[in-house]
């Protein structure tokens, strides 16, 4: 997660009473952003809530690894149009921050918000409530798209990605209970995961994001470091792996697409080599929906190694 969202990480840094300052700053300003939000209806906090975050979050450093990465995953478009997307990627990370914070008041009022879309194969395995790994990216209303996992009542983790500034991780904390069951840390590694697998127990995971460690895939037809190891645990315990989007509609209104689960293309090859192969088809789910709304992949991270960088 970004260090600092609304100040440059360079000017944060200089002094450390600087970051102290910075992480209050903007622990209050979300702080009073969600209270607001809290008290409006959810359309009203949509539009309130990406107003902000488009008016204030190309200011910061995160802008510029956008920039980075839509010009390396659309090289055809103009300047002009990176910046203005630029600007459309906070306000849709802005619709974010408004979801999480109406995600229980969305689940309550699922019937009149709500279109869940589940492919058949998809269907028997929610059905039969079987371990799963549901994989989403960070494009649209990812947030809202577990709420699919929970129509089926199956139980289920969320990993999450901690804050770096401790004040707003705890706040981040008590918005993200109301997703799932149990929120399982980025930073615990795998041995959480495999227990709640062998427990019968699904997770819930957006893994577009660039890992500390991972295999170079290719991404936009340049090869980018991917996590392989979801695919990896799936097949370790016998889990299936299915690949869910949110979408957002008009008004307030959501769809949520639960797509078949993806099929192993070779049982036979070695288990690394069957990760691989998998997560190039859960990535080919990503390009697609990027290509569509390349305005709505949340990408604040730099995704391609350095040397591809535009």
């Amino acid at each position: 997660m970004p260090e600092f969202y609304l100040v440059p990480k360079k000017l944060a840094r200089k002094a450390p009473v600087l970051v102290t300052i910075t992480q209050k700053v903007e622990a209050a300003f979300f702080h009073g952003i969600f209270w607001l939000l809290r008290r409006l209806s959810t359309e009203r906090a949509l539009q309130i809530s990406g107003a902000a975050f488009r008016l204030v979050g190309p200011m910061g450093d995160k802008a510029q690894k956008a920039r980075d990465n839509l010009a390396i995953a659309f090289p055809d478009k103009s300047e002009e149009w990176r910046d203005h997307t630029v600007k459309e990627i906070f306000r849709h990370l802005g619709y974010s921050a408004a979801e999480l914070i109406k995600l229980e008041q969305l689940w309550q009022e699922k019937d009149e918000r709500i279109e869940f879309v589940v492919e058949p194969k998809a269907r028997e395995y929610l059905e039969s409530k079987r371990p799963t790994i549901f994989i989403t990216a960070h494009v649209g209303p990812w947030q809202v798209a577990p709420l699919i996992v929970r129509e089926f009542g199956i139980t289920f983790n969320t990993i999450y990605a901690p804050e770096s500034n401790p004040i707003m991780n705890q706040l981040m904390q008590e918005l993200r209970t109301s997703i799932s069951d149990r929120m399982i840390s980025s930073e615990e590694g795998p041995r959480p995961l495999i227990r709640e697998l062998k427990a019968g127990h699904s997770i819930v995971m957006a893994m577009d994001t660039r890992p500390d460690q991972g295999k170079l895939i290719p991404f936009f037809g340049r090869d980018a470091l991917t996590n392989t190891s979801a695919v990896g645990l799936a097949l370790r315990t016998g889990a299936a792996v299915m690949v869910a989007r949110g979408e957002r509609l008009e008004r307030g209104r959501y769809r949520i697409t639960m797509y078949d689960p993806i099929e192993n293309p070779d049982p036979d090859l070695p288990l690394k080599e069957q990760s691989v192969e998998m997560t190039r088809r859960v990535y080919g789910y990503f390009e697609r929906w990027i290509s569509q709304y390349p305005e709505q992949w949340i990408c604040l991270k730099r995704r391609w190694p350095k040397a591809h960088r535009l």
